[in-house]
């Protein structure tokens, strides 16, 4: 073997291996800090009147390293929103604070099973529902209270939890059926605005 064949199947061996690490490695930024609803885009303000009655709302602009976004909290019938927006004000997603009971039970008993594969504890701080779709969709789905067709439901949990003999924040992103997204350990975040 020469010097050089040496060389790639080392660096070889050494991609495959890094790409078969599961995203569960990465790390979450972001910053939140409260902004005045003129420092909104419009399409981001126009949004919200359109789905809620004279809503009280909180805006933020947040950023991360993926970059910034607006994003509007507010509570209204009884449920606290989240609708994270890009600069231009085009709807990114919505979350509702709920439950992990708002999961069905197949898929709860199936996330507290990959939960404990991945962490050696773990306690969930947050639980949220996460909608992904379009602009219509997403309000069809604030307006009827459920998702509705063309919208991806996900459950997004923040969790304190220990893994490597460490302790942490970590983000996790589940589908419906407990199967996991992602874990994205919480580097900085707003400790006032993580449990809102």
């Amino acid at each position: 073997m020469t010097e050089n064949s040496y060389y790639k199947s080392i660096i070889f061996g050494l991609a495959a291996w890094l790409l078969s690490i599961p995203c569960s490695g990465q790390k979450k930024y972001e910053r939140e800090f409260s902004i005045k609803s003129n420092a909104v885009p419009q399409k981001a303000l126009d949004f919200v009147s359109a789905v809620f009655e004279k809503p009280k709302v909180h805006w933020y602009g947040e950023e991360s390293l993926t970059g910034n976004s607006v994003e509007a909290k507010l509570k209204y019938s009884g449920r606290r929103y989240s609708i994270e927006f890009d600069e231009s004000g085009n709807v990114q997603d919505v979350e509702i604070l709920s439950g992990m009971k708002q999961m069905r039970a197949e898929g709860q008993m199936k996330l507290k099973e990959n939960l404990g594969k991945t962490f050696s504890r773990y306690k969930i701080v947050k639980t949220q529902i996460h909608w992904k779709g379009t602009e219509s969709a997403l309000k069809e789905s604030i307006r009827g209270n459920e998702a509705a067709t063309g919208v991806l439901t996900r459950y997004e949990f923040i969790l304190k939890g220990s893994r490597d003999k460490k302790e942490s924040y970590f983000e996790v992103l589940a589908e419906e059926d407990g199967g996991i997204v992602s874990v994205m350990e919480v580097v900085q975040r707003n400790t006032d605005n993580l449990v809102y």
